[in-house]
């Protein structure tokens, strides 16, 4: 099971409607660098249909260790202290640890 990630992050944000660009731009840039490093599985932006202000970041590394790599990097950090700049109006971040028990797929009923 050596595919199958250890972690999955789940975040959510919503920006105010006139950061909205400016928040895409930095999340976007962000998630390519992250997905250059060895132990980055995937980094997804994606923007809600719904509603433009609300993005959702889902993310998967190998182990806790990639993790700790990432949130070292100075380029994460150029990218934080951007958005930061920025009217994010609520943010909510989730982290789930994949057991080897769970299967990589579910049973077909």
């Amino acid at each position: 099971m050596d595919d199958v990630p250890a972690m999955i992050i789940y975040a959510i944000y919503r920006v105010h409607s006139d950061d909205v660009d400016a928040f895409a731009s930095v999340a976007v840039r962000m998630a390519t660098e992250a997905t250059s490093h060895d132990g980055c599985l995937f980094l997804d932006v994606v923007q809600d249909v719904g509603d433009p202000t609300t993005f959702r970041l889902v993310e998967s590394w190998r182990d806790q260790a990639a993790l700790d790599k990432h949130l070292a990097n100075p380029a994460f950090h150029d990218a934080l202290r951007e958005a930061r700049k920025l009217r994010i109006e609520t943010y909510r971040s989730d982290v789930y640890l994949v057991s080897d028990r769970v299967p990589t797929a579910m049973p077909t009923v």
